[in-house]
């Protein structure tokens, strides 16, 4: 099985066949290929002299350890979800536009912790597509090649067929296949899948 960019239909297929856990799993793992663009966001705040902690750190860290069977009780997780929205990636200030996928990614995946269905993890792998989508579309605008006369169908077979996209399309390829080998969420096999999002500290877009 091979994921492809945008065909969703794909996705919601794979994920009907995985256990409620397991998608949980899934978006852990692509809230971390995200997480970067935050971080880039998080350290322009603080050089503006903000101080505040990492709340989407901090969430994402407790889904994890969720995944890892730490009894985590409905009240922490939306006190959690409260806490993040809060530190939400201000519009005015924000240094990336990824940063807020980066967020709403992990936010949703808060709400997965509660209510892990399958289109609620789907919405998680949209964020990634639509960062994929403006990130890629904003390097293309700035090739001398560029032209305004694209069309939106030109456009999506571009960011498909990009060496970023591509990649993460494997990635999330490989999760779901090792996922559905895998019954149980070892302490083991989740490290694999934590660590394995790392792309030398680098975000699924190269950013750091």
């Amino acid at each position: 099985m091979n994921l492809k960019y945008r065909q969703f239909h794909i996705l919601e297929r794979e994920l009907e066949a995985l256990a409620p856990m397991h998608r949980v799993a899934f978006a852990a793992a692509c809230c971390e290929r995200l997480y970067p663009h935050y971080d880039i966001y998080l350290r322009a705040a603080r050089e503006d002299d903000w101080d505040g902690e990492d709340l989407f750190r901090v969430a994402l860290n407790e889904i994890w350890e969720f995944l890892a069977g730490k009894k985590v009780e409905v009240a922490i997780f939306r006190q959690l979800y409260s806490d993040s929205d809060q530190s939400y990636p201000d519009h005015e200030n924000i240094e990336t536009p990824e940063a807020q996928r980066a967020a709403d990614a992990i936010l949703n995946t808060l709400e997965l912790c509660l209510d892990p269905s399958v289109q609620q993890t789907i919405s998680v792998a949209k964020e990634i597509h639509e960062t994929l989508f403006e990130y890629i579309d904003y390097l293309y605008q700035c090739e001398d090649e560029y032209s305004a006369d694209i069309s939106h169908e030109e456009l999506v077979k571009i960011v498909a067929n990009h060496p970023f996209t591509v990649r993460e399309m494997a990635k999330q390829s490989e999760d779901l296949q090792r996922l559905r080998e895998t019954p149980t969420l070892t302490a083991e096999f989740l490290q694999w899948l934590r660590t394995s999002s790392e792309n030398g500290g680098k975000s699924l877009l190269d950013l750091s």
